[in-house]
């Protein structure tokens, strides 16, 4: 999961078009700025605070960048001359100028450390190799005068160093060429000693079949499986293509694939576009109603926008780099400082993120067909008999006292008759397991769907305006906790425990504040007593004690019957305490969220729900494979002590104490049970590998051995 924090100006620039651009420093956090062609600057991002800085009299053509191999500072003057200097250099005026015999275009640094040299001709070669190889070049200038591949309508773009995941190199950009108005993609696979290319460039031309297309926005990005080239052209139509490594580009493929319909912002308009991790990419564009700019992170593997953030005016131009987690986006005459997060990955925060932040309801651009249902069924059963003769059929095999054969169709009397038959068509449907339990008479089994269903609760629709604006938000493309932080306070000032309960079951990203809310008003909500049915096969023994905590049945977890009829009336504070939450982040909201005296008495909940092999947790959707009720107890139980354990142990109250004394008594005879098991492994790994086992010793009492002291 994307995020993008609250953004910042690092400092203005003059002219966008005549920056020359940002690289790393060595000191993590920081960046270098070429802010002008004889400013230089080393700001901390996180502060934004001046660590060093330089003047020069000579005009740079390039970034500066920092060479990790040799410890220096490298800068460009006139696109021939060098320059490198350490951190502690005062003056860079007295440095001296090491002349090449190329023109550079632009230095960059890799991953490894080491500093790449593009020249205007699209070749490239490391620091160290343009070094030692600048007596060549100045013997042979004629090479690199007239066989350069760049002409002078055209220029270099969007210049990107990707480490591949075999530890590979990959050198990308884009030839613009304003003249015809094309673009054109080069990569090329780079030697990891000299940086220069292992084969000749390959080429991919941006262009589709069409008079009004137009190329929006390109970038590289480093998905999953390869890189790949995404161009989103002017008719919102976003396109990938995934780079053929060490094989020419086929023709035939052009811009790849169509990949997805981008509608949330305006691409009649210039955007920029840049890789800012695996499977993701940043987005500087403006606003479909033309109000503004917007900058948002797009996941390719989801098809999603993760996150997005709005500025008040739209610049047509504007450049992208990106420095450890922060994005630095120059447009206009600032230089903004994004910071982002890329966390792990959870589908189910990306809920509804793929649709289009429009608040018209969708339901005017259906088609809606009413005879669909029944031309469906008619070709469905087009062979079977009609109804009147089935009918008439029916009747004579009655009279005649023989067996009758199923119908094909049945006549349902009321709303409840048809939805019994439905319910039997989903159960049909559902993949069960049969346990058969000697509990249970011989020509009798248990049909299991999950450890402990929940069927009070029915369907996890919430009531009707509830429903409404759920699946509004869920439209609009909010995340589960998003849509959670908004619910469950009007929910729980409303008194809803029903539908509050239906939520908590019905989305399983809760944030561990509004658990914690949820929580406090299950504990203080008294729940009415339920009434008694007057079935007697349905009537509940009050008087009979409850099972202690060293009894044990044979197969608790299975007998629904019995769960179904254990009178527990702790329905809400069961579903709160069933949702998952992050234990580090939840202490220390309990802690402050609930006081001392309502964690003793969900303390008495939890030891219930430990001692009464009948009262468990329900389980979720979402953790209905994996969910233990007592393992859950447990963690609460960890939770509550650790957020009140100064209170636990300071408190001199009996009930307290001897709450504390019951909850180690279950925890010894736990442990007691994992001590027996443990004696009872040898024994089964040996009767799995067969062997006999050891006879049992017995005593000798024919001799005794004694030692004597003699002295």
């Amino acid at each position: 999961m994307a995020k993008l924090l609250a953004y910042y100006n690092l400092c203005p620039i003059n002219n966008i078009d005549d920056f020359l651009g940002l690289s790393r420093d060595v000191d993590p956090g920081c960046v270098i700025n070429t802010l002008g062609r004889n400013i230089i600057l080393v700001v901390k991002l996180s502060n934004q605070r001046q660590v060093r800085s330089w003047t020069v009299l000579d005009r740079l053509s390039s970034k500066v960048v920092y060479d990790f191999p040799s410890e220096r500072y490298v800068a460009v003057f006139g696109g021939r001359h060098l320059r490198c200097w350490t951190r502690d250099q005062a003056d860079l005026n007295k440095v001296k100028k090491i002349k090449l015999y190329r023109t550079v275009q632009d230095l960059f640094t890799v991953g490894s450390g080491q500093t790449l040299v593009l020249y205007t001709d699209g070749s490239c070669e490391s620091l160290e190799s343009a070094l030692e190889t600048r007596n060549k070049d100045r013997a042979k200038p004629s090479e690199f005068t007239q066989g350069g591949s760049a002409e002078r309508d055209t220029s270099i773009k969007d210049v990107q160093v990707l480490q591949l995941d075999d530890g590979g190199l990959l050198l990308t950009y884009f030839v613009r060429n304003e003249k015809e108005d094309t673009t054109e993609l080069n990569y090329g696979l780079l030697s990891s000693d000299d940086l220069k290319l292992v084969n000749r460039m390959q080429k991919v031309k941006l262009e589709r079949l069409g008079d009004d297309l137009k190329l929006a926005g390109c970038c590289i990005v480093d998905s999953s499986d390869c890189p790949s080239l995404v161009t989103l052209w002017s008719d919102s139509r976003l396109f990938i293509l995934q780079l053929n490594l060490g094989q020419s580009p086929k023709q035939h493929e052009g811009v790849g694939n169509f990949f997805e319909l981008i509608q949330t912002i305006d691409v009649t308009q210039p955007l920029s576009m840049a890789n800012i991790g695996k499977d993701y990419i940043a987005m500087y564009a403006n606003n479909n109603n033309r109000d503004g700019a917007t900058l948002a992170l797009f996941n390719i593997q989801f098809k999603v926008f993760q996150a997005k953030q709005y500025f008040k005016v739209y610049f047509r131009t504007s450049r992208f780099w990106v420095v450890e987690n922060y994005i630095l986006l120059a447009f206009g005459e600032t230089l903004a400082v994004v910071p982002f997060k890329i966390s792990k990955e959870q589908l189910s925060d990306l809920v509804g993120s793929q649709r289009a932040f429009d608040l018209s309801h969708g339901i005017d651009d259906e088609s809606i067909n009413d005879e669909a249902d029944l031309t469906e069924g008619y070709n469905f059963a087009g062979s079977l008999p009609a109804i009147a003769e089935q009918a008439y059929d029916t009747e004579e095999e009655s009279e005649d006292g023989d067996q009758q054969e199923e119908s094909f169709y049945h006549k349902y009397v009321n709303e409840e008759d048809f939805e019994e038959s439905l319910r039997l068509a989903y159960r049909n449907e559902l993949p069960v397991t049969v346990v058969h339990d000697a509990t249970l008479p011989p020509d009798e089994v248990q049909v299991k769907l999950f450890n402990n269903p929940d069927l009070t609760l029915g369907p996890l629709v919430l009531s009707e305006k509830f429903e409404i604006i759920a699946e509004e938000m869920e439209r609009i493309g909010l995340s589960e906790m998003e849509i959670c932080d908004r619910m469950v306070p009007v929910l729980l000032q409303a008194n809803l425990t029903h539908d509050l309960a239906k939520c908590l079951k019905r989305y399983s990203m809760v944030s561990e504040r509004m658990l914690v809310r949820a929580l406090k008003y299950a504990i203080s909500f008294a729940v009415e007593p339920i009434e008694e049915s007057a079935s007697p096969e349905l009537e509940v023994d009050e008087t009979k004690p409850l099972p202690e905590a060293s009894e044990v049945l044979a197969e608790q977890n299975i007998i629904h019957e019995a769960a179904r009829l254990h009178p527990s009336r702790h329905d809400l504070l069961n579903v709160v305490l069933s949702c998952t939450y992050n234990r580090t982040i939840i202490i220390p909201i309990v802690r402050s969220e609930l006081d001392f005296p309502s964690v003793v008495k969900l303390m008495q909940h939890l030891e219930y729900l430990l001692v009464d092999p009948m009262a468990t947790l329900s389980e979720t959707l979402h953790n209905g494979d994996s969910f233990d009720s007592d393992e859950k107890t447990i963690e609460w139980i960890t939770v509550l002590l650790d957020a009140h354990y100064q209170q636990f142990l300071l408190s001199k109250d009996d009930v307290v104490q001897e709450q504390l004394r019951r909850m180690l008594a279950i925890i010894d005879g736990h442990v007691e049970s994992l001590r027996q098991l443990r004696t009872l492994a040898p024994e089964l790994q040996r009767l799995v590998e067969c062997k006999k086992g050891s006879a049992a010793s017995s005593s000798n009492k024919w001799y005794s051995i004694e030692t004597l002291q003699l002295y």
